[in-house]
């Protein structure tokens, strides 16, 4: 079985995101094709995961982790190990994003999950965000920097934050309303609160469906939230929106 989309850790992140995917049985690779890629994580691209039909996707991470997808129900996906997922897609035309968090370092990880990139059977990622914000804090953070800092409730040097009620989306089913902005020069971050009325059923929270657009803050770069299933017992949860220039 795959990781659970509700990642059981108090400060769940997950931004924008790509999603794996494979084919149902394995497929002759073609004389001279590549059997495999390396994919760079470097905290603000997305990863490349090709996807075929009739084929097998073995999607490598450096750690362990947890996954969320945009639409489950067009793959199916299992764990050969902690660090492995075999993706198979269920059809042929396949293009997700996935958001994926890494265990032990707490890294988001994006990806696409396409069936219209070249195709290899293995992609390893390699991580080298997790390298770039140093101990001191005094350099600016990484897009997944700042999401981190948000999380943990600690400003980075340079930042400033004030309290903010202003409603950033409101079109059925949710309505979201910020509650800190958090600027810099070059970024800027966003606390906010996502709510709904109450679902007959789980509502997923799908980050493609809320593309919120602040255009005098810059490009929206990421989005993570403490959870991805709202119920009629879990109406609200807290988001976080990292924006750059």
């Amino acid at each position: 079985m795959h990781a659970n989309r509700r990642f059981p850790w108090q400060h769940l992140a997950v931004l924008l995101a790509s999603a794996f995917i494979s084919g149902l049985l394995p497929a002759p690779v073609a004389i001279g094709a590549a059997l495999a890629a390396d994919a760079v994580w470097e905290g603000s691209n997305y990863l490349q995961v090709p996807v075929r039909l009739g084929s097998d996707t073995r999607l490598v991470m450096p750690e362990a982790f947890d996954d969320s997808w945009e639409r489950e129900g067009e793959v199916a996906c299992t764990l050969l190990d902690a660090h492995t997922l075999i993706i198979r897609p269920r059809s042929a035309g396949i293009e997700q994003r996935l958001t994926l968090r890494g265990r032990r370092s707490g890294t988001l990880y994006l990806a696409r999950v396409s069936s219209a990139l070249p195709y290899v059977p293995v992609v390893t990622v390699r991580n080298l965000a997790a390298h770039e914000d140093p101990p001191s804090g005094r350099s600016p953070p990484t897009v997944v920097g700042l999401l981190k800092a948000m999380m943990q409730g600690r400003a980075p040097a340079g930042y400033q934050v004030q309290r903010s009620d202003r409603v950033l989306f409101d079109q059925p089913p949710y309505r979201v309303m910020a509650q800190e902005v958090w600027r810099s020069r070059h970024q800027t971050g966003i606390l906010a609160e996502l709510s709904t009325g109450k679902p007959i059923q789980t509502l997923p929270l799908v980050p493609a469906n809320l593309l919120i657009r602040i255009p005098e803050l810059g490009t929206l770069r990421a989005m993570a939230a403490d959870d991805f299933e709202l119920d009629a017992n879990h109406v609200s949860t807290r988001i976080y929106l990292v924006y750059a220039r």
